[in-house]
């Protein structure tokens, strides 16, 4: 079945806290298979990865991204997601409220892909998803 969810980056940040909260857990657990990152997500997870110095917390790191890997399909920031991006935030700049390119490009891969987008930094994407599709949902509780 093709994955209906679309986790930002702080939903799989999630998994490396010494207590992940609950609810998120859970609701992996429940929509296993219906949930992937993208390319963007995946991008800015590298980056921290690689920033990170040597050490037994970046080999731990490494582990884990490998696991996300595995675990998760990565949707690519396409051809038609960067139209997307850029009509939206044309709309954002337009309306006085300038969007964050990269929170831009997870935002576009999720409409252009017809999925919901799973964030807990709802307050980022405000202006994205009155200026678009953007569907969202706070799994936080």
């Amino acid at each position: 079945m093709k994955p209906i969810y679309l986790l930002d980056t702080n939903v799989i940040s999630e998994f490396t806290k010494r207590k992940p909260n609950k609810s998120v857990m859970e609701k992996i657990i429940e929509h296993d298979g219906l949930c992937a990152i993208c390319s963007t997500v995946w991008q800015e997870s590298i980056f921290g990865l690689t920033a990170m110095p040597e050490g037994r917390r970046k080999k731990m790191m490494e582990d884990y991204l490998l696991e996300i890997r595995k675990s998760f399909e990565i949707i690519p920031y396409d051809s038609f997601a960067a139209q997307i991006c850029s009509e939206i935030r044309a709309k954002c700049k337009e309306a006085g409220a300038p969007a964050p390119f990269f929170d831009s490009q997870i935002a576009a891969t999720a409409i252009a892909n017809n999925m919901i987008l799973i964030t807990h930094n709802t307050e980022d994407y405000v202006a994205l998803q009155e200026n678009s599709m953007l569907r969202i949902e706070d799994w936080w509780e």
